[in-house]
């Protein structure tokens, strides 16, 4: 018993010998028209998600991010809160960048002006890149290329490219 415990604290400390802890977060834009009966609609969303999280190694990450976006589309506005905890991997690096991809999987409350918002479940495949102009300080872009949600029995599969860009900062310590 001794000797699973002594393994397993030496495992934790190599592997935390390695880690570095972030923090940041992103501002997200997105456009998207919308056409009913003929009439086409432009609406603009605005998204800011702080995040945190931690590198176990330089190709694994664990964190969280939590959103607020407000959108509107047809005289209609949408506000959403989320909580999004993402595994990330890296899967190429060329000099100062970073190529990675996220799986996220969460919780979304949406809320419609003055209607009763519904909560549900929200998950996506986000590719980005993280541009290290320091050794503790980086440009993170990214955007969901994948995203599926189920908001109170109302489901949605969508695939989009470039459906909404985030650019941010990353702070390793």
């Amino acid at each position: 018993m001794k000797k699973i415990f002594l393994f397993l604290f030496i495992l934790i400390a190599s592997m935390a010998a390695n880690a570095q802890a972030y923090i940041g977060g992103t501002f997200g834009l997105g456009v998207e028209s919308v056409s009913t009966d003929g009439d086409t609609e432009t609406g603009v969303a605005l998204a800011l998600a702080p995040e945190a999280g931690y590198y176990f190694n330089k190709t694994w990450a664990l964190g969280a991010s939590v959103g607020v976006q407000y959108s509107k589309v047809a005289d209609i506005g949408v506000t959403t809160f989320s909580i999004l905890p993402y595994v990330r991997a890296t899967f190429a690096r060329a000099g100062a960048f970073d190529f990675f991809a996220e799986l996220a999987m969460g919780y979304a409350h949406q809320k419609v002006e003055d209607f009763d918002g519904v909560g549900g479940f929200i998950a996506g495949f986000r590719p980005g890149f993280a541009a290290h102009l320091g050794e503790k300080f980086s440009l993170i872009g990214r955007t969901t290329l994948l995203q599926y949600t189920h908001y109170d029995g109302i489901s949605d599969l969508g695939f989009a490219i470039n459906s909404n860009v985030e650019l941010g900062v990353q702070f390793t310590f």
